[in-house]
C-alpha cells in the first residue's frame, strides 16, 4: 500500500485534498474486500450477492495505492531534485513514515506477547515466529511468492509494504540521476517489461501469487503514477496534461470495461488478458489521479473527493491497511460472523453487522496508533527537509 502523506500539486505547496479522498477510497475498497468478500462464501440471497460482488473489488484498492504512491514519490523526488541532502532527506522522511508502525507491529506479536497468550487466543499467530525473517527484511511478497498463498497469519498483507520499500530502494537514484525525458521513457520501459513478465509467468505456468506479489511484475503500476507525475512536470505543466485528461480518462475507462467482459481465467488467452486487465485499471488509475489533482478537474469528481470522513480515511489510511487486515483475519479465523449470527439470526444481517463492527474497530485503532504513536515520528521530519526546485 502506498504510504506517501504528501499531497502537493506539481511544482507547487500547496495541499490537494482530492489526493486524500483517492486515499480514502482506495483503503475502503480493501476493507470491504476483508471484511466482505471473504465473509460470505456462498451467498444466499440478492443483497449478499451485491455485497459479495462489490466488495470483491475491493483488491483494486491495492492497484490505486501503487499508483497513487507511483504519483506523489516521484512528484516529491523531482521537485527536491538537485537540493542538498536529496537523498538523505527523502530516505529518512519514508523512514519516520513507514519504519515506526511496520517494525512495532512485527516486535509487538513476535516478541512481546507471550507465546502462552497467542496458544489460548490465538495459536494461529504462532506460526508467524518460524517466519519472521521475511518480515523483518520486507521480503513478505517473496515469501508469499514462493509459497503460493497468503501463508502468514495476520501478516500476509504486508506484501504490499515490501515492494513499496523495493520501489524506494532505486527510484530516487532514477530520478535524481536522469532528465525528466528520459526517466520517462525508463517508467514506459520498465512498467512495459513487468506487464510482458506477468504473461510471460502466465504461459510458462507459474502459480498466480508470483505474478501478483513480487515486485518486478508490479512495477507497472507504480511506474504509471511516475509516468504522469514527470508528464504533469513537462511543458504546459499540470494545466496541459489536465485537458488531456478529459480524453484519457473516459478512453481508459471504457477500455477497461470493455476487457473485462472477456473471459480471464477460462480462456487460453488467460495469461495475456489478465495481465492486460490490470495495466489499464493502473492506467485509468493514473488518469483519475491527474483529474482529481487538475486545479479545473470536473467538480463532479473532485467535490465527492473533498468529503471530509473520506479525507480522514486517507489520513489514517497507513495505519487502517496495517491493523484492519490483522483484525478481519481473526474475524474471519475465529468465525466472529457465527458468534453475531447466534445473537442476530439473519445470517446476512450478522456479515454486515461483523463487518461493520470491524471497520469501525480498525477506525479506532487506527486512530489511536496514529494520535499517539505514528506521529512523534512525523514530527521529526521536518528536521529532513529537502529544497524544492524553483
Amino acid at each position: 500500500m502506498p504510504l506517501s502523506t504528501a499531497t502537493q500539486v506539481p511544482g507547487a505547496d500547496a495541499y490537494v485534498p482530492e489526493l486524500d479522498g483517492i486515499r480514502g477510497i482506495a483503503i475502503s475498497a480493501v476493507m470491504l474486500l476483508h471484511f466482505y468478500s471473504q465473509s460470505f462464501g456462498e451467498t444466499h440471497n440478492f443483497v449478499e450477492s451485491i455485497v459479495a460482488r462489490v466488495s470483491g473489488y475491493g483488491m483494486w484498492g491495492v492497484d490505486l495505492f501503487f499508483v497513487l504512491s507511483g504519483y506523489l514519490i516521484t512528484g516529491i523526488l523531482w521537485d527536491t531534485r538537485g537540493s542538498e541532502h536529496y537523498f538523505r532527506s527523502f530516505y529518512m522522511r519514508r523512514t519516520l513514515r513507514i519504519f515506526p508502525l511496520y517494525y512495532a507491529v512485527i516486535l509487538t506479536i513476535v516478541i512481546l506477547i507471550p507465546a502462552s497468550v497467542f496458544r489460548r487466543f490465538a495459536p494461529e499467530a504462532l506460526e508467524i515466529r518460524p517466519v519472521q525473517g521475511w518480515l523483518w527484511s520486507y521480503l513478505t511478497n517473496v515469501y508469499v511468492a514462493r509459497q503460493g498463498a497468503f501463508s502468514i497469519p495476520y501478516l500476509s498483507h504486508f506484501w504490499t509494504l515490501a515492494i513499496e520499500e523495493h520501489f524506494y530502494l532505486f527510484w530516487p537514484f532514477i530520478v535524481g540521476t536522469f532528465e525528466r525525458v528520459t526517466a520517462l521513457r525508463a517508467t514506459v520501459l520498465l512498467g512495459i517489461a513487468a506487464f510482458l513478465l506477468r504473461v510471460a509467468l502466465g504461459f510458462a505456468g507459474a502459480n498466480e501469487m508470483m505474478s501478483h506479489v513480487l515486485t518486478p511484475c508490479r512495477l507497472d503500476s507504480l511506474c504509471i503514477g511516475a509516468f504522469f507525475a514527470l508528464a504533469a512536470r513537462g511543458p504546459g505543466g499540470m494545466a496541459s496534461l489536465g485537458y488531456k485528461m478529459k480524453i484519457w480518462l473516459p478512453l481508459s475507462l471504457s477500455a477497461l470495461t470493455a476487457l473485462m467482459m472477456l473471459p480471464s481465467h477460462e480462456s487460453r488467452w488467460a495469461p495475456i488478458v489478465v495481465p492486460l486487465k490490470w495495466l489499464l485499471l493502473a492506467i485509468f488509475c493514473g488518469t483519475f489521479i491527474v483529474t482529481a489533482a487538475w486545479e479545473n478537474g470536473p467538480l463532479l469528481i473532485k467535490s465527492p473527493l473533498r468529503m471530509r470522513w473520506l479525507r480522514e480515511l486517507g489520513k489514517y489510511s497507513y495505519g487502517l491497511y496495517v491493523y484492519h487486515a490483522i483484525i478481519s483475519y481473526y474475524f474471519w479465523k475465529h468465525n466472529m460472523v457465527l458468534e453475531f449470527e447466534q445473537r442476530i439470526a439473519n445470517r446476512t444481517t450478522a456479515v454486515l453487522a461483523c463487518g461493520a463492527c470491524g471497520i469501525v474497530l480498525s477506525c479506532l485503532v487506527a486512530y489511536v496508533s496514529f494520535e499517539l504513536f505514528e506521529v512523534r515520528f512525523l514530527r521529526l521530519k521536518r528536521l529532513f527537509q529537502a529544497s524544492r526546485r524553483t
